[in-house]
């Protein structure tokens, strides 16, 4: 058997051997970084178009998982890279992110999950603030959700997207889990459930089963939930007759770090794959990357069989709808518009014939609201 120095020195040299490896991915990451700085540096030069590229970030990402052997899970692998790619378009270009906040919503999740830490990140209070930012040019790109895979559609958002000049250039998948918060020690101790109108409807099932008849209020994100607990804590809101010892919170760990809550339940949403998906919005969209969606705003005249007529051009050349939702137009009493997914580019030859199609229709309107690459969930 091996004695105990020469198990220390067994350890020391495996030490030593990963902290050669380490030194030279610091070497490597120096010199991607250095190359990503050309690659600015040219770009500004030639003026010849936008510094983040979501498709050429996605044709990595898919290129490396491809040759992953499984010995590093796909998810992690994806994490380091990102970080890896975002740190490099921050010496290339630096970006400012805005998205809908406050810091440690799921919202602020997705944003870093997709540029990395290096970027510069701007909270908002709503989702038309977000669009401002990005429209007037404070902000390169804005952040916000879409639809849950349970809750269905932010209807908000889809109602800006009607009348904003913003371009969706990417899409992030994020897996969703919820956590009680609270400084009570048992659910039956619990008078007030806070959260946004989101979470509170992906923990329904949840919450009625464990903390049936206790009282739920809707707030603008599950960050002000928390907030609004140490706010009653420290005696600034002396406006509600709850009690700080018997409030709590849905939201993420992120926030319960921010605001020192503890953690009274895991994972209480209703279903464990919970995903929702955010949509990256700015100035452009994105280039094909080889496997895309494009998202559209589609309208014909009012009449039987609109949406039947609307859908046929895309049927008949085998082109797939992955999400349709309708939407009043707010222009005139019942009628309304339809948010449409499909899957490819708008550049595709068979893409833009079906929209010439639905524009030659009597009343027909098409807005693109923009191509970019397909996510999927890790």
């Amino acid at each position: 058997p091996m004695s105990k120095a020469d198990h220390r020195k067994k350890l020391d040299e495996l030490r030593a051997a990963i902290d050669a490896v380490d030194d030279e991915l610091l070497a490597l990451i120096r010199k991607r970084a250095a190359l990503a700085a050309e690659v600015g540096a040219y770009k500004e030069n030639q003026g010849n178009g936008p510094y983040y590229v979501p498709s050429r970030e996605a044709e990595i990402i898919r290129r490396l998982l491809a040759k992953n052997d499984g010995s590093i899970p796909d998810a992690a692998l994806h994490g380091i890279f990102r970080e890896i790619i975002g740190a490099c378009l921050a010496l290339e270009h630096p970006l400012t992110v805005t998205y809908l906040g406050p810091e440690g919503t799921f919202t602020h999740m997705a944003a870093t999950r997709q540029f990395g830490s290096a970027a510069s990140y701007h909270a908002c209070k709503s989702l038309s603030d977000v669009f401002d930012d990005v429209e007037s040019g404070r902000a390169a790109y804005g952040v916000v959700p879409v639809e849950n895979a349970f809750e269905g559609a932010v209807t908000h958002t889809l109602d800006l997207f009607v009348d904003r000049d913003v371009s969706i250039c990417a899409e992030i998948l994020l897996g969703i889990h919820h956590y009680l918060l609270s400084h009570a020690t048992q659910l039956e101790d619990v008078d007030v459930v806070l959260s946004h109108p989101q979470a509170l409807g992906q923990c329904r099932k949840w919450l009625q089963s464990h903390m049936p008849g206790v009282q739920q209020v809707e707030v603008a994100s599950t960050a002000r939930a928390a907030e609004m607990i140490a706010q009653v804590k420290n005696g600034e809101m002396s406006d509600v007759d709850w009690n700080w010892r018997r409030m709590a919170a849905i939201g993420s760990l992120a926030v319960a770090e921010r605001w020192q809550l503890p953690v009274l339940r895991e994972h209480i949403e209703d279903y464990p794959d919970n995903t929702t998906r955010f949509l990256v919005i700015g100035a452009h969209d994105s280039p094909p990357s080889g496997e895309d969606k494009t998202a559209l705003i589609l309208s014909i005249k009012d009449e039987p069989g609109a949406l039947h007529a609307l859908l046929g051009p895309f049927s008949k050349r085998g082109i797939g709808l992955s999400r349709i939702a309708s939407r009043p137009s707010k222009k005139k009493l019942w009628e309304y518009v339809f948010f449409v997914d499909l899957e490819g580019h708008r550049t595709d030859a068979n893409v833009q014939a079906a929209l010439d199609e639905v524009l030659a229709m009597p009343g027909g309107y098409v807005k693109v609201l923009g191509s970019y690459p397909v996510s999927r969930p890790l």
